[in-house]
């Protein structure tokens, strides 16, 4: 139950962005098309997974002190911190064979998710504005992970739309953050 928690599966409703080409494509009769995306989803849950993984081992002694972040396995001390780098490693390992089996496209989007997410891990969740931008741009890998990474011509529209829609939604709730930490007087 812990390993499951620890994979926020929960999260994987984001990784939805993955088909956003593929339903503006009007592509659904092409069922190797659909495999493919499929596939780009398969890959990405697994990858977040990993970063979520890596990211609350980073962050285990500062959750420990939040009223629900301790309650997360690693900060909780259910599972060790070896467990679970050697589940992270594994996770991305098989997150990145499988975008490799797609396709190069799909290797490189989720190449530059992996990065991204370690920058935002370690140093771009700490800057006000910019945290948000890469949240969002992590949607943004979503949608060309299955647009580009599976062969599908990307919109700018959706491309643009994507991009707008998270950035809303990320300076919305950063808003709300605010709001509730001045509630209570934090």
């Amino acid at each position: 139950m812990h390993y499951w928690q620890l994979l926020r599966p929960q999260q994987w409703i984001k990784n939805a962005f993955v088909w956003a080409g593929f339903l503006f494509a009007r592509a659904w009769q092409d069922a190797a098309l659909a495999q493919q995306v499929a596939l780009a989803f398969i890959a990405f849950c697994l990858l977040a997974s990993a970063v979520y993984i890596g990211n609350d081992w980073i962050d285990r002694d500062a959750d420990r002190a939040h009223p629900t972040k301790r309650l997360r396995p690693l900060a909780g001390g259910q599972i060790g911190g070896g467990a679970a780098g050697s589940l992270a490693i594994v996770l991305a390992l098989a997150a990145l064979a499988l975008g490799a089996w797609v396709g190069a496209g799909l290797f490189a989007v989720l190449v530059a998710y992996l990065v991204l997410n370690a920058a935002y891990s370690l140093r771009l969740k700490r800057i006000v504005i910019v945290d948000v931008f890469a949240l969002s741009l992590g949607f943004l890998l979503r949608i060309l992970a299955g647009t580009v990474g599976v062969g599908i011509a990307p919109s700018p529209w959706l491309l643009m739309c994507g991009l707008m829609l998270t950035l809303l939604l990320g300076f919305g709730k950063r808003r709300a953050e605010s709001a509730t930490v001045g509630a209570s007087g934090g």
